[in-house]
């Protein structure tokens, strides 16, 4: 129970903000508290001495909920019901605004948000920036405190809160209008393994609060496009064109290649089939690389025929996986490794492999604050990789082309 308070004060304690908009957070969590219990992780896991935990950390929630409390507190609680089942598809997320994301490159639609409500009662911490910067500055490239690129535009300063587990990423730089220094970016807390954090973080172009639950930060990545500034190239993501996918080539004279970017359903039926025609006539080496970095996932038809294609081949097969490597990716990844022996190499996978959604239906809260992301669907034979990941055999380093060091192991098994 001490840990059960300890988040539910996270940020009310932690954080000093100027004003921000706030809301009545009790029917919100009523809202999350019904909508859970259809969802298939949770009839799977929240049974007998995890039921009880469920309900008295509904209840003790909801006794500690003041009558108004900040969007941000509210959306942190509502995740701490989310927490106690382990399922990374289903989710809570704040309101999207409803304007299209190119809308922020609008000199017009910047000058009217930056009079409105939502960017002037936007959360900004009080910390001096200048001062901030200063003292991260100093912070090893290991260390999760410290000033990170977020893609190209944006720069934002993670540090920890009252030497606490729980730590704030506050922007120091955009080239983005609806973003200005002092905007609070995320609210960072460590879990119980290492090199994981739970976070709360604001979308770069709506800035809508979305949830991202045990990332895993390595090599001064914090998320897959937020990297310490001075960590240089990290070749665990991978620098592709989408387009360069589902092509099979040589990388050397008996070792053949394909980036499988996607498992999409409505975006790859094409490229499968060009694919397993390639596979049937094009395939003559003894080794093939297949690459599944960045592959969020999709669906068993299209990943699995490919998979009944190669069963025709003997090919000896090593997969590369990033943590971005992610649902039926992740799935791949284990049938490749039961059904093919293949070698796993690069980084373990994202952990959200055993549930899923069917239907892709939303539910809206009372206030219309928050949304809910179900989850219909389940794979209970992939259940222990879920918040897990699926290991590799063999870690590859961040600082070098992951390419490169699987050609060398290749041909060190080869000799």
């Amino acid at each position: 129970m001490k840990k059960l308070l300890t988040l539910i004060a996270l940020f009310t304690i932690t954080l000093s903000l100027q004003s921000q908009s706030e809301c009545d957070c009790k029917p919100e969590l009523d809202f999350v508290y019904e909508q859970m219990q259809d969802i298939s992780s949770f009839k799977d896991q929240i049974k007998g001495d995890r039921r009880d935990e469920f309900e008295q950390t509904y209840q003790s929630l909801r006794t500690q909920m003041p009558g108004s409390m900040t969007l941000s507190d509210c959306f942190w609680q509502l995740n701490q019901l989310m927490s106690l089942v382990n399922d990374k598809h289903a989710e809570v997320f704040g309101k999207r605004p409803d304007f299209e994301a190119e809308k922020i490159y609008d000199s017009a639609f910047i000058e009217a948000y930056r009079a409105s409500d939502d960017f002037i009662n936007f959360p900004i911490t009080d910390r001096d920036l200048d001062e901030l910067q200063t003292y991260l500055k100093t912070k090893e490239v290991e260390d999760i405190e410290g000033i990170y690129n977020i893609g190209s535009k944006m720069k934002m300063g993670v540090y920890r809160v009252n030497e606490t587990d729980s730590l704030v990423g506050v922007i120091l730089r955009s080239e983005l209008g609806i973003w200005e220094p002092g905007h609070i970016y995320a609210y960072i807390k460590e879990t119980d393994r290492p090199a994981h954090y739970d976070m709360a973080v604001y979308g770069q172009t709506r800035k809508n609060l979305m949830y991202a639950k045990a990332q895993f930060f390595d090599n001064g990545m914090l998320l897959s496009n937020v990297i310490k500034e001075d960590f240089g190239k990290s070749y665990s993501l991978i620098q592709k064109n989408q387009e360069e996918g589902y092509q099979l080539s040589y990388v050397a004279d008996d070792v053949q290649y394909v980036w499988l970017n996607s498992f999409s359903r409505t975006k790859m039926a094409q490229k499968r089939d060009a694919l397993i025609e390639q596979i049937n006539t094009e395939l003559m080496a003894s080794n093939l690389i297949i690459d599944l970095r960045n592959n969020g996932g999709g669906a068993d038809k299209i990943s699995l025929p490919i998979l009944k294609a190669l069963k025709k081949k003997s090919v000896s097969i090593y997969v590369i996986t990033n943590f971005y490597t992610g649902s039926n990716a992740e799935m791949t990844t284990v049938r490749l490794k039961e059904k093919f022996d293949a070698i796993q190499l690069g980084q373990r996978t994202y952990g959200a492999i055993s549930y899923g959604s069917n239907y892709g239906r939303t539910y809206h809260s009372p206030s219309e604050l928050f949304s809910f992301y179900p989850t219909d669907m389940r794979q209970k034979q992939f259940i222990d990789y879920e918040e897990v990941g699926v290991e590799p055999d063999i870690q590859l380093a961040q600082e070098k082309d992951w390419i490169e060091q699987t050609l060398e192991f290749i041909e060190g098994q080869n000799l």
